[in-house]
């Protein structure tokens, strides 16, 4: 009768803990292949890198150099919006000049108050137990768009990839250029350490 017990214990903590990973790994991960959340201000990445051609790492400068790409501050959006005023016409519903008038005014609150960021919503968020660095993928050569997808063409960006450790496996499969490189990137230390 022990080893009965000791059977079921193990599936129903088997089971508590499956269900425990996927109920966390929806709330950490966010929304999958939906529409991007409402931002605080308007920022069409379709008119910034798609129509101005303006380079993503431009903005995301940490890209090469750290774990995260980053978040523009206020001080490189206004570098350009303290002379681009933006055209005065609806697009997608959305006034461009009073989007700019948004930033300008956080800009002017931080110079005031110290605050110095607009408080962004997270499109692409992994669970903390993953440890992606978008610094060995860029320098390894890959173009933002093989995860983040056509971005230049996005308004409101949005998933498109799963961004699921069977995703990211696949992923490795695909680009390794030999089995030595290929039990590495299978290796479970290479993203969870």
């Amino acid at each position: 009768m022990k080893n009965w017990t000791k059977i079921l214990l193990t599936f129903f903590l088997i089971a508590v803990f499956a269900m425990a990973y996927f109920y966390l790994s929806k709330i950490t991960t966010g929304r999958i292949l939906e529409g991007g959340p409402e931002q605080p201000i308007f920022f069409s990445h379709k008119i910034h890198a798609g129509d101005n051609q303006i380079p993503c790492q431009y903005c995301h400068l940490y890209v090469t150099k750290s774990t995260t790409a980053g978040i523009p501050s206020l001080q490189r959006c206004m570098g350009c919006h303290n002379q681009v005023a933006g055209r005065d016409v609806q697009y997608k519903a959305i006034n461009i000049q009073k989007e700019i008038q948004k930033l300008k005014a956080y800009w002017e609150k931080s110079q005031a108050e110290g605050v110095s960021q607009i408080q962004w919503i997270r499109v692409h968020n992994l669970p903390k137990y993953v440890h992606f660095t978008h610094k060995r993928h860029i320098l390894h050569g890959f173009d933002c768009s093989v995860c983040h997808g056509d971005v230049k063409s996005m308004d409101v960006v949005h998933r498109v990839g799963k961004l699921n450790m069977g995703w990211c496996i696949g992923c490795h499969e695909a680009n390794a250029k030999d089995k030595e490189q290929l039990a590495l990137l299978k290796d479970c230390a290479t993203c969870h350490y």
